[in-house]
């Protein structure tokens, strides 16, 4: 599927934003760089799909192929799969298990740690301030 071509070269393969994979996968968060535990990211309102393959059956047919013969032809419109979720009702979206991605991510509100020490002090501090 060519959905994030678009967007960014076939990068954002689910549309622009902030990308997290799940926690218990490891191998996959460090395919898209420095691993950082991601504490305030998570979306309100995502739509979510047990594996990948759902979630491009979904997408190419409620928004890149709804109304256009190819894929090409919804990004040639000035479309993003970010814009059309958003006008749906979803700020995210999600693989269960796998991946998540924060269509609207408010940058003050997230906080990356780069290892446990850190996390477990975040949390630590607050629990102290409630």
């Amino acid at each position: 599927m060519t959905d994030g071509v678009g967007e960014n070269g076939g990068m954002a393969r689910w549309g622009s934003g902030l990308y997290m994979a799940a926690l218990s996968n490891r191998a996959m968060a460090k395919e898209y760089g420095d691993v950082y535990f991601v504490v305030g990211a998570r979306p309100k309102n995502p739509i979510k799909f047990n594996n990948t393959n759902l979630a491009e059956i979904w997408i190419s047919k409620n928004l890149t192929r709804n109304g256009y013969s190819d894929a090409r032809d919804f990004f040639a419109d000035g479309k993003t799969i970010a814009g059309e979720m958003l006008k749906l009702g979803y700020d995210g979206l999600e693989i269960i298990g796998r991946e998540i991605v924060n269509y609207t991510p408010d940058e003050d509100k997230i906080r990356y740690y780069s290892n446990e020490a850190q996390l477990m002090d975040y949390f630590e501090r607050i629990s102290n301030d409630i």
